[in-house]
């Protein structure tokens, strides 16, 4: 083999190599970009969970101050009346008419089991109002529901910017207050 073929097998190659290096690191940055987003997805998974869990507690609270005071369900259905004439108005369709309509009621209904809302940090999450924290919950981490999502926040925030935040268990601990040592 002459010399001149085996440079040209030399560049060929190197130039095959570069070629692969370009291409290795183009899937290195989408990759990363993919785990930073997965990352934050965490984030976002827990806060629908405890958003769904809230709401359908006020939902439960608001049903249930509905079914004890009568006297509110008329203002509930007019408004969820209201709702649905305004939405027929708007865009002349009765299903989103409709759809306003029970969103009106449904709205109102939350409305009234509304609360101070705190979350239980441990094998459970639990986003409960805060009244009706009882004395089967001691020993347990309360904080409350803003807060917590104000850290979860800075975790995502974190998240997108690189940092990995492990399992959802880490995530968790992560929120968790850390505890104050006593004055002594």
């Amino acid at each position: 083999m002459s010399k001149y073929a085996l440079d040209g097998i030399l560049k060929h190659l190197r130039q095959e190599l570069a070629s692969t290096e370009a291409e290795a690191k183009e899937i290195y940055i989408h990759f990363e970009i993919l785990r930073r987003e997965t990352e934050s997805m965490k984030i976002e998974a827990l806060h629908n969970y405890l958003e769904k869990q809230r709401k359908f507690t006020a939902r439960d609270r608001g049903t249930a101050f509905l079914i004890k005071d009568r006297e509110w369900v008329r203002y509930s259905l007019l408004v969820a009346a209201g709702s649905f004439i305004l939405g027929g108005l708007l865009t002349k369709d009765k299903f989103n008419a409709l759809t306003a309509g029970i969103s009106g009621f449904d709205g109102m209904v939350q409305g009234f089991g509304e609360s101070k809302w705190r979350v239980l940090l441990g094998k459970r999450i639990l986003v409960i109002p805060e009244e009706t924290i009882s004395s089967q919950f001691t020993g347990t981490t309360w904080v409350t529901l803003d807060s917590f999502y104000k850290t979860m926040e800075e975790l995502k925030k974190r998240a997108l910017a690189g940092k990995k935040l492990g399992s959802l268990d880490d995530v968790i601990s992560k929120v968790m207050p850390k505890p104050r040592l006593s004055q002594q």
